[in-house]
């Protein structure tokens, strides 16, 4: 994978530890700051987010920026191509100009080195850089989701959150065994280097996916019908799983559409919107197949499986859609637009200020 130690960049891999894949944590991991909060939508030109469509940690952030209407106030440069240096953010003949700082880079690891010129760790994304003081701010993913779910950009819309208060504590448990148990756990599956390794991922894999699919039988959503961070983070696991994790990461016991209520729950959240013009399955299988040669040498991409994302998904059954208003209010929500839905009809607290758009249609 590459990484740079002591600020240059150098092929080698820490992140395999007698035979099993160790994630490490990230280096700019802390939650953002009130400041930087406000900034994004207040300074538009400082915040520049810095994704990979491949990258299923990547895919939270720009999800997380499309439902929350951000397009207009945070700046996306999409990172791709061959991963030469690890991910590329420019090429050769055309260097990205970092915003704020007026190098020209052809490689991510430049951007770590001009936060940190002795910077020693994995070179990852999503990353968030703050052109005002040329560094990067975060590149953990759930710290800019939460950063960015708190943004107030658009007076017009709905103010919501993907974090109410008082499923914080549901939100991080649930969240938590997802990471292991799924996001993380195909990781360890498809990069292990021990049969003992690999078999104990792939059970922990699917001993969740059932558990999620339990879940998702009685709820639309994993917590109730609110849409919240947790299905944000599970949600780019599931639309990589059989397009890449089944064949390429050996996750082969079922795929993600022999799970009803989880098939069905990730075509729902496809629905919301923004969402699908965040998901490119083309880019997502040549990023693997093609780029991860220690698995697969010859860079052959595997056909594309026969899905359809766009078939009739039927949560409806299970109660509305809604999310969380900031004043606590659950609001109904038509998922297509984020307007909402005979605001009259649900609870409001005396003191609600939040801004409510019907939709009609």
């Amino acid at each position: 994978m590459g990484m740079l130690v002591d600020g240059i960049w150098r092929d080698e891999d820490r992140t395999i530890w007698d035979g099993t894949y160790v994630r490490p944590p990230s280096h700019y991991g802390g939650p953002l700051e009130a400041e930087a909060i406000v900034a994004i939508a207040a300074a538009p030109d400082r915040f520049h987010l810095i994704a990979s469509l491949s990258c299923p940690w990547s895919h939270r952030a720009t999800m997380t920026r499309a439902l929350k209407g951000l397009e207009d106030v945070l700046a996306l440069h999409i990172a791709g191509g061959p991963r030469t240096e690890g991910y590329r953010v420019g090429t050769p003949d055309r260097p990205w100009t970092v915003p704020g700082d007026g190098s020209k880079i052809v490689h991510l690891h430049e951007l770590y080195s001009l936060t940190d010129p002795a910077y020693t760790g994995r070179v990852t994304v999503p990353v968030l850089w703050d052109a005002y003081e040329g560094r990067i701010l975060s590149n953990e993913s759930v710290q800019i989701l939460r950063g960015l779910d708190r943004v107030e950009a658009n007076e017009n819309s709905l103010e919501w959150t993907l974090l109410p208060m008082d499923l914080v504590d549901a939100i991080d448990d649930i969240a938590q065994r997802v990471q292991v148990g799924v996001s993380n756990a195909v990781y360890r599956a498809g990069k292990a280097r021990r049969q003992d390794a690999y078999h104990d991922a792939v059970e922990e894999v699917f001993a969740t996916l059932e558990f999620l699919d339990e879940r998702l039988s009685q709820a639309r959503y994993l917590h109730g019908n609110m849409l919240t961070e947790t299905d944000l983070r599970l949600w780019p696991t599931l639309a990589r799983f059989d397009a890449v994790y089944h064949g390429h990461f050996k996750c082969a016991r079922r795929r993600l559409i022999d799970y009803p209520n989880l098939w069905g729950y990730a075509r729902d959240i496809m629905t919301w919107k923004g969402v699908a013009a965040t998901f490119d399955e083309a880019v997502i299988r040549a990023a693997y197949y093609g780029e991860d040669r220690d698995l697969n040498p010859f860079g052959i991409v595997a056909m594309a499986p026969a899905i359809d994302w766009t078939a009739p998904h039927d949560r409806g059954r299970l109660g509305p859609a809604t999310v969380a208003a900031r004043d606590g209010r659950q609001t109904e929500v038509n998922p297509t637009t984020l307007h909402a839905i005979e605001a009259s009809a649900c609870p409001q607290s005396p003191n609600s200020k939040a801004r409510l758009r019907t939709d009609t249609s």
